[in-house]
C-alpha cells in the first residue's frame, strides 16, 4: 500500500482492478462538491413556500457551494497546479479551501439578503464551519473531506426531514472504504470526518433551535 494521501486512479492489476474501480467510482460520485447539490435542493424545497423560491434559493446555493469551486479546482488542475479533482494531496488543499470558505461565506450573505429559510441557512453555515476546520487541520493532517460531505448531508436531512434519512447510513461506510481503498486516506481520517461532521450538524441545528 502506498502513503495514504497518494490517490490511485487508473494503474491497476487486474487482480485489483474491480474492486479499486469501484472504489474511483464512488469516490468520484460522491465528491463533496456533488453532494451539496442534491442536499441544499432537498432542503429548499422542504423549507420554502414555493417551488419557484425554492429553485431560486438553490441555484445561487448551488453556484456558490458548488460550481464556482468545482471551476477553480478544475482550472487549477489544467494549469498544473493540483494534482487531481479531488486535491487528494494535502500540501495543494490550501488555496481551494481559502477560495470554497471565501465562496460560502457569499452565499451565506446572500441567502439572508433573499430571506432564505433558516434550515438552508444553517447548512451553509454548517459546510462554512466544517469547512473552516479542515482548513486548519489540513496544514498538519488529511481528514477526509469526503466522508465530512456525506456524512453531514445525511444527518442534516435526517433532523430536517425524519428518521428514514438516516436510513441510508450504509453510504457513509461505502464512502469511507472508498477513500481507503484508492489510499486516499488512511482508516483514521475518515473516522475523523464522520465525527467533525455529526458534531458541526448537530451544533449547528441546535443553535438554530430545529433540534
Amino acid at each position: 500500500m502506498e502513503k495514504a494521501g497518494k490517490e490511485k486512479f487508473w494503474e491497476t492489476s487486474s487482480s485489483e482492478e474491480p474492486w479499486l474501480r469501484l472504489a474511483q467510482g464512488i469516490s468520484l460520485v460522491t465528491n463533496p462538491l456533488f453532494v451539496a447539490l442534491p442536499l441544499c435542493l432537498i432542503v429548499a424545497l422542504l423549507t420554502a413556500s414555493d417551488i419557484l423560491q425554492a429553485l431560486l434559493w438553490w441555484v445561487v446555493t448551488a453556484v456558490g457551494v458548488s460550481f464556482a469551486p468545482l471551476f477553480f479546482i478544475q482550472h487549477g488542475v489544467r494549469r498544473g497546479r493540483y494534482t487531481d479533482h479531488h486535491v487528494s494531496q494535502r500540501e495543494q488543499r490550501l488555496i481551494p479551501l481559502l477560495f470554497a470558505v471565501a465562496c460560502m461565506a457569499i452565499t451565506f450573505i446572500l441567502l439572508l439578503l433573499l430571506r432564505a429559510s433558516p434550515a438552508l441557512i444553517a447548512t451553509v453555515i454548517g459546510m462554512l464551519v466544517s469547512c473552516i476546520i479542515a482548513l486548519i487541520m489540513t496544514q498538519f493532517w488529511k481528514i477526509s473531506l469526503h466522508v465530512v460531505g456525506i456524512t453531514g448531508a445525511i444527518t442534516l436531512l435526517g433532523l430536517l426531514g425524519g428518521p428514514l434519512f438516516f436510513l441510508l447510513s450504509p453510504l457513509v461506510l461505502l464512502v469511507s472504504w472508498a477513500r481507503w481503498r484508492v489510499e486516499a486516506h488512511t482508516p483514521l481520517q475518515p473516522l475523523a470526518g464522520i465525527a467533525l461532521a455529526v458534531a458541526v450538524t448537530v451544533a449547528i441545528f441546535w443553535l438554530f433551535r430545529m433540534l
